[in-house]
């Protein structure tokens, strides 16, 4: 004596294996995201918190124009393109008229 199951039962199995997939799909995303937002890369630490500094120290549109480079180069640094990021703060640290600290910038290049 076989059994068959109805098209009616075989559907809430297969939603089920379905979200599951999802589910597990989703956590794996969740969980490799943050990678890049914690990165301890020295473009997205040191050299940004030379910028932020250098940009709270000029006056008028440079200081606009400083902090706004330092907004999109901490954006970047979420998203994980340190290099981009790196661009901004050095861009802003041109506005402010502040030369990047030698000796960051080479364990930067290294």
């Amino acid at each position: 004596m076989t059994y068959r199951l109805s098209t009616f039962r075989r559907f809430p199995t297969a939603f089920a294996i379905v979200g599951a997939s999802a589910l597990a799909f989703a956590g794996l995303i969740s969980t490799t995201a943050p990678a890049y937002a914690q990165s301890s890369d020295y473009r997205c630490a040191g050299l940004a918190d030379q910028a932020a500094t250098a940009a709270s120290s000029v006056e008028g549109s440079k200081q606009a124009n400083a902090k706004r480079f330092v907004s999109t180069g901490k954006k970047l640094c979420e998203a994980g393109n340190e290099r981009a990021a790196a661009k901004q703060f050095r861009a802003a640290l041109k506005v402010a008229g502040v030369a990047e600290a030698e000796t960051e910038a080479r364990m930067a290049s290294r």
